[in-house]
Formats: C-alpha cells, sequence, structure tokens
C-alpha cells in the first residue's frame, strides 16, 4: 500500500479567512497520545471482514472472544454477554469489530445512524482515486447514501461519497486524484483511515471538552459563522438543506472530526447507545498515565462508567463525553497489537 497525509477537504474552502484563524496549538506530551483502536459491532464477523479486506485492504491482526467479562458487562450494564471480536488493522488506525451473540432488546431495537447522527457518526478512508474504494464498497454491498456519482471539489481534487456498509453502518470515502495534485514527492500508501467523526449537539460543549481532554487549542473550525449548505453537501450526506458546521482534533494517528448538523437537526435517542447495538460503539484512546487521563477526563465534564481496571494488555477506565459517546483511555505495552505506537511516525512511513 502507498499511504499519503493530505488534510484537505471541501469544508476547508467554506470556513472563515485564513488571517481571522488562530493555528491549532497542542502541547508537547499530551496525557492522550493515539488512538488505540475504534470499537465496531456489526451482525457477522465474516461477511464484515470480508468487506472491509476487499474494499480498503485492512487485515485482520489479532482474533478474540469474551465471555462473561466483568467489563463488558460493565459496559453493556448487564452480565453474561458474550462477544467475538476481530482487530483490522490499517497503515494508521484499527478497527476493532465485535460480534455479540445475545444482543439486548434495548441494542437490537436501537435506530441505525443516520450523518447527522447524534453519536459517532461515520468513519472516513482517504485513498488514492485509483484504488477505486467507493466502487468497491459498492461491489461488495454497500449501499450509496446520497449521490451514486461521487461529489468532486474542482479545486482541491477531492471526491466525496458516504455508503452504508452491510450493517447500514455509514462510511465515507474521499477520493484523491493523485496526479491532479502533481506533488514534488508521491505519497507511500495510497490509502489510509483519515478520521472518525462525532455528530455533536452542541459544537461549542464538544469543542471545550475535547480541547481540554486532548490539551489542544483553536482545533481546524468551519461553518461557525456562516454554516456550510448547497447541492454539494447535500447529495453526499443525503440530506435535503443540510446545514453544518465542523472541526477536527488531531489525535497522533487518527483525526478526530466534530460535526454538527442545524438542519436537519437530529432526531435524540431515549438512551445513550448500547454498547452492543450495531454501529460505532467506542473509540479507545492511548493514554501516557491513566490516573492523570482519569483526572483530565473528569474535568473536562466526561462521566465515569468504570473505573481503572486491566483490559487488553493494560491498564484503562471508560466513559461517556457530554453528548453520551464511550471513550476508553488506555496504558499498553508496545508490544501489544492494540498499541497505537505501532504506526510508525504515525502512519506516515
Amino acid at each position: 500500500m502507498r499511504q499519503y497525509i493530505l488534510f484537505i477537504s471541501v469544508a476547508s474552502l467554506l470556513g472563515a479567512c485564513s488571517w481571522l484563524v488562530t493555528p491549532p496549538s497542542r502541547v508537547a506530551n499530551p496525557i492522550v497520545a493515539g488512538v488505540h483502536y475504534v470499537g465496531v459491532t456489526v451482525e457477522n464477523l465474516d461477511k464484515t471482514q470480508a468487506l472491509y479486506a476487499e474494499s480498503t485492504d485492512i487485515q485482520v491482526v489479532q482474533e478474540g472472544e469474551f465471555a462473561d467479562h466483568p467489563l463488558l458487562n460493565q459496559l453493556a450494564g448487564r452480565e453474561g454477554v458474550t462477544a467475538k471480536t476481530r482487530l483490522m488493522k490499517g497503515v494508521n488506525a484499527q478497527l476493532l469489530f465485535m460480534q455479540f451473540n445475545n444482543p439486548s432488546d434495548a441494542a437490537k431495537n436501537y435506530p441505525s445512524m443516520q450523518a447527522n447522527g447524534p453519536g459517532i457518526a461515520h468513519l472516513a478512508f482517504q485513498v488514492d482515486k485509483k484504488t477505486q474504494t467507493y466502487q468497491a464498497f459498492l461491489t461488495a454491498g454497500a449501499t450509496h447514501i446520497g449521490s451514486k456519482e461521487m461529489m468532486t471539489n474542482p479545486k482541491t481534487h477531492v471526491s466525496y461519497a458516504y455508503v452504508y456498509d452491510k450493517d447500514n453502518i455509514i462510511v465515507e470515502i474521499e477520493h484523491v486524484d493523485i496526479d491532479a495534485l502533481d506533488l514534488p514527492k508521491p505519497p507511500k500508501n495510497d490509502r489510509r483511515i483519515r478520521h472518525i467523526s462525532l455528530a455533536t449537539l452542541d459544537m461549542d460543549r464538544a469543542i471545550d471538552f475535547y480541547s481540554e481532554l486532548l490539551e489542544t487549542q483553536n482545533p481546524r473550525r468551519v461553518g461557525h459563522y456562516l454554516h456550510n449548505e448547497g447541492e454539494f453537501i447535500d447529495n453526499v450526506s443525503g440530506l435535503p438543506g443540510s446545514e453544518t458546521e465542523m472541526a477536527w482534533f488531531q489525535v497522533r494517528n487518527l483525526e478526530l472530526e466534530l460535526i454538527q448538523y442545524y438542519h436537519p437537526e437530529p432526531k435524540i435517542p431515549a438512551i445513550p447507545k448500547p454498547v452492543d447495538a450495531t454501529g460505532y460503539n467506542m473509540i479507545v484512546f492511548d493514554v501516557t498515565d491513566v490516573d492523570a487521563a482519569k483526572q483530565l477526563f473528569s474535568d473536562a465534564g466526561g462521566k465515569l462508567v468504570t473505573d481503572i481496571q486491566q483490559f487488553n494488555d493494560g491498564l484503562g477506565f471508560f466513559g461517556r463525553d457530554p453528548d453520551g459517546n464511550l471513550l476508553g483511555f488506555q496504558t499498553i505495552p508496545n508490544s501489544s497489537p492494540f498499541s497505537a505506537k505501532n504506526f510508525k511516525n504515525n502512519g506516515i512511513e
């Protein structure tokens, strides 16, 4: 694979003028050092593995099983929870797919995520257009959400599309025309997981929370003064009349995107998303000090779900952000397959 880091987006063209924006800044040695993995609950591990391996070239690096594990029981809020897992790794990030053998009634009846959320809404793959990743998803059984034809920004040479995978989980694909960019040095790899997107109900609150948690000031932000809207966004999201605002935090190996839809406003579920409900279920961060991370999380306004305990070869805890998204924080050896440190130079090489 050849990977590149091209943090370009049509949204950036819709933001405030550059001379009004203070560049993002992060402390030199942040407590939250990276992202171990994004958790995803699926119906069938075999079908999911086939779809993502064929379409995105991420590969299985570990298989596991939870059988009445105290931590998973606590996260699910009930006893006797069992699940099989497969950790799939790309060049810069990992997905932990989880198949629950006995999902709760609340999980079974939980509504599928829409592009406007609220919650962990989608995962974005940024790829060289020559990979034809979007077409590969459709061929493998995914369904386009907005326009079937990718929406292309001629100024940035990037094309966008959202799809539902076989479990109605949203994936964003960004095709970059590398040849049109005329780069002095070609990228080393042709695919990366660009970001995990959280659709928030309150952008200012979310930015305040993640700025403190990630020790980052002035994240890149667009649509604050003038909402992003128009046919381009409608055709990608599949939501007519979309009005959005976005912000981004770089967390070592993976970007965290925040997005708020002012229109159409999301329907708020009665309860936080159960961990065994189909879709993105958690983001687990690599931290340098678990006690310091717990204090930082609480000070930022997070709600603790578990105490510090052992899991996946390290100590960690779970909590929910102000929108109810489940977040994990863990110290882990570099040798563990879950470690964010496995990505050499953040996946650039």
